[in-house]
């Protein structure tokens, strides 16, 4: 669905108790976070920003980063930051300097819509003078490149109607083209996982499992390796599946990876995160709700639990 646009009133109301909350000694948490977990990101990043400037000549960001630290203000911060400029950022973070953060280029672009992907290229064009796609293809290679290409290049269908008759002839064909021969076809993959709906892929999914007795992503975990398989991995699960098994990753054991589980609660709008909990449930059978309980405190954690509810 669309993100709501926020009334010129309730923006108004909105930008007030923001600014209430923030000046002076002390800071009114409770408002913070409770206005920053029940609006979508259009609002908070265009909507509410604009007036926030307009009225009060700082930034909404600039004005969070000095009431509040640690993982809370990061948190904070990448709520209210525009997600394309979000995701531009992220990217250049995961390219910059030594060493590539292949699996944060995952987690910021494959779910990203095209409408996203587009925004965030322009923006990463505006602010380094080079483009995504230069930078990401010169700090990646081989099938890994290729598929990431095909993504920032917007080639993925968004028709939300599936056809049964393409979706039965893909789960024929990517059989052949995997697990029923020798060698893998990777074109025909990284095709297959770059330029088709994400709805496509789930009935796809759904029909492979009823023809093979199992999934698509055990046979790409089959069929192929590294970062490009990951990649293709994250495609198969679906935004839910995925997402539900990155947030488990972050947070079991000892210690809790927060880049990551901040990185998951920005990318997901609340309705997204409510799917996503149940899917965690269903997986893990344990309530993501109690185990955000169990490894953060604080108003990090008051965040974290709104944006659930």
């Amino acid at each position: 669905a669309p993100p709501q646009i926020s009334t010129t009133m309730s923006v108004h109301d909105d930008v007030h108790a923001l600014h209430k909350a923030m000046k002076g000694l002390g800071t009114d948490d409770a408002t913070l976070i409770d206005i920053v977990t029940s609006r979508s990101n259009i609002d908070l990043s265009v909507h509410i920003a604009k007036e926030y400037h307009a009225k009060h000549g700082r930034t909404l960001i600039k004005d969070i980063e000095g009431d509040t630290s640690g993982d809370y203000k990061a948190l904070l911060v990448g709520l209210v930051t525009y997600r394309p400029k979000y995701i531009a950022d992220y990217v250049h973070k995961a390219i910059a300097g030594l060493g590539t953060d292949e699996k944060a280029l995952i987690d910021v672009l494959v779910f990203a819509t095209n409408a996203e992907l587009t925004e965030a290229s322009r923006i990463y064009h505006e602010e380094h003078k080079k483009t995504m796609l230069h930078d990401v293809e010169g700090d990646t290679s081989g099938n890994f490149k290729q598929a990431l290409k095909y993504i920032i290049e917007c080639k993925r269908s968004e028709n939300p109607v599936v056809d049964p008759h393409s979706a039965l002839h893909h789960a024929k064909e990517i059989y052949e083209k995997g697990e029923g021969r020798m060698g893998t076809n990777d074109d025909f993959f990284i095709h297959f996982f770059t330029h088709h709906s994400h709805a496509h892929i789930a009935e796809v999914n759904r029909l492979y499992r009823e023809q093979r007795g199992h999934d698509l992503a055990k046979a790409v975990e089959k069929e192929c390796s590294g970062d490009y398989k990951d990649l293709l991995l994250a495609i198969s699960l679906g935004r839910n599946r995925f997402w539900a098994t990155r947030i488990h990753h972050a947070i079991k054991g000892l210690g809790t990876n927060d880049a990551l589980l901040k990185r998951a609660f920005i990318l997901s709008d609340k309705s997204q995160l409510k799917n996503i909990a149940h899917t965690y449930h269903e997986i893990y059978l344990h309530h993501l709700e109690g185990d955000i309980k169990g490894d953060t405190s604080g108003n990090y954690q008051k965040t974290l639990l709104g944006l659930l509810h």
